[in-house]
């Protein structure tokens, strides 16, 4: 399903960014609270706020503001829902057959990508579900149940692509998509409702062109990519000056030898957990007095939590 995730994470980056204009552009109705040690509670930083805290008690899912919801974010459900449905149409021959379904596997070695096309769902939809987070949060006049209303959108955006998949002569319906879907939206809303927890861990993408390829594609090279979960030390009650502040935890996979070029060189097949201690980038550049609090340093920060940068940290694994 290589062709698959290209588009469809292009799909989900492309609605990401388009809309980071607009998010910016509004100014959130009222002062919300905000993790310690990031901003002063008196401050309201529009829609792109770093570490919003939700209310202690965990919001659950309501019909009623599911729909006020809906209604608040009409750019960004109807970008992914046009866009979506154009790529299937054009691009991954949706209506060339009746409804099918395949078995895929997740991170075997009799698998088409070594779990790594699985893992590309679950970073589509959890940066699907984060997109929606925020705009709601930017948007709705009442943001209480933001986070169980976008993890509903995101999932419903990627069961309506599975659906279309189910379509196609060349993929089919796969229950491991749906399974790594859910995956993807269940840690965006953890992370938004665990009281820190979004200072303290993220889940980013790794590329680095592999030349199994042609160009620069993070979408669609798998085996010139790494999923990771990041867990930073600026998260934590440190003192400003603390060096610590500066690195983070590392615990990754990435799986290599299963593309065809690589198959023609004969190389193994590689499936590798890997551990180790990297730099915070967005801290490093973004976190500083006088920057931290710009358009450019929240952009910035936020940025970083999602893509990770080759070449800063050191690890256990030999790739």
């Amino acid at each position: 399903m290589m062709n698959i995730e290209v588009k469809r994470i292009l799909c989900l980056v492309a609605v990401f960014f388009s809309s980071a204009g607009n998010l910016l552009a509004k100014e959130m109705n009222d002062s919300t609270d905000i993790d310690k040690g990031a901003f002063s509670q008196s401050q309201s930083f529009g829609c792109i706020q770093q570490y919003p805290v939700t209310d202690p008690r965990w919001q659950g899912f309501e019909v009623s503001q599911f729909k006020q919801h809906l209604s608040a974010t009409p750019f960004e459900t109807a970008g992914v829902a046009v866009s979506t449905l154009a790529l299937g149409l054009m691009d991954w021959d949706w209506g060339s057959s009746s409804f099918g379904t395949s078995s895929e596997g997740f991170f075997g070695d009799d698998t088409a990508n070594g779990g790594m096309d699985k893992l590309g769902h679950v970073y589509g939809a959890y940066l699907l579900s984060e997109l929606f987070t925020d705009a709601i949060h930017c948007r709705a006049a009442n943001s209480v149940g933001a986070e169980a209303s976008a993890v509903t959108l995101a999932w419903l955006s990627m069961l309506f692509v599975e659906l279309g998949d189910g379509y196609s002569e060349k993929h089919g319906f796969a229950w491991e998509d749906i399974v790594a879907n859910t995956a993807g939206v269940g840690l965006s809303y953890l992370r938004r409702n665990i009281p820190g927890l979004r200072g303290k861990l993220d889940f980013r993408l790794e590329y680095l062109p592999s030349g199994n390829r042609s160009g620069f594609k993070p979408h669609s090279d798998y085996s010139g990519q790494k999923y990771l979960l990041a867990l930073k030390l600026s998260g934590f009650d440190l003192s400003p000056r603390n060096p610590l502040n500066y690195l983070e935890l590392h615990g990754g996979y990435f799986a290599r030898g299963f593309t065809l070029k690589e198959q023609e060189k004969n190389e193994p097949l590689r499936r590798e957990l890997y551990f180790g201690v990297g730099l915070n980038i967005g801290e490093l550049f973004f976190g500083r007095a006088g920057i931290r609090e710009t358009t450019g340093g929240r952009l910035g920060r936020k940025f970083f939590e999602y893509v990770q940068i080759p070449h800063t940290y050191v690890a256990n694994e030999g790739d």
